[in-house]
């Protein structure tokens, strides 16, 4: 009885976690392929994820990943029924954000941990704790406008000359089980 009620419990979960994904879709202008996450990197230095959909599907190099709740990473490797995704919080990944409220620019990256930095930000910038990141558009492989995050702290770099922010991901990344590849 138990193992019928975990089931019937995952079941729904999963079709929650679909009705999102669909509801994106039908209201994104992106075309879209859905995909779901069947494997991810198993050291402790890079963040990837492996996808259930390569060439085969129309998936190349260098094309977004996204959930409904934002930005996840690009594709970096493709095969014909697999791709593997660098996630946003790899320290190879980097994206050109834009703060929402100010249209202050600077660079995104990850650490590998839970929170992404933003470098190169003026010492002078109109930036505060809340404030929503996204993508400025002037990466050439990213959509403008896609969320990224929120501001959660703001430093000085040890120079003096530019500031930086941490960024909480919108999306959950440890966690995530479907996604969107975004076809340009």
């Amino acid at each position: 009885m138990k193992q019928k009620l975990n089931a019937q419990e995952e079941t729904y979960l999963e079709n929650k976690r679909l009705k999102q994904l669909l509801a994106f879709k039908q209201k994104t202008s992106y075309k879209v392929i859905a995909a779901r996450v069947i494997g991810a990197s198993a050291d402790n230095w890079s963040s990837a994820i492996i996808i259930d959909k390569g060439s085969a599907s129309g998936i190349k190099r260098g094309y977004v990943s996204v959930t409904y709740l934002g930005l996840v990473g690009r594709v970096i490797e493709v095969a014909e029924s697999s791709s593997k995704i660098l996630l946003m919080n790899d320290k190879d990944f980097g994206v050109s954000g834009i703060v929402q409220r100010s249209r202050q620019e600077g660079l995104v990256s990850g650490n590998l941990g839970s929170n992404l930095i933003m470098k190169y930000l003026p010492k002078d910038c109109d930036i505060k704790v809340d404030d929503v990141i996204l993508t400025s558009g002037l990466t050439e492989a990213f959509p403008k406008g896609l969320l990224i995050g929120t501001v959660t702290d703001i430093g000085e770099e040890l120079s003096g000359l530019t500031r930086y922010c941490l960024i909480k991901p919108a999306v959950n990344l440890s966690n995530i089980e479907e996604l969107f590849i975004i076809i340009p």
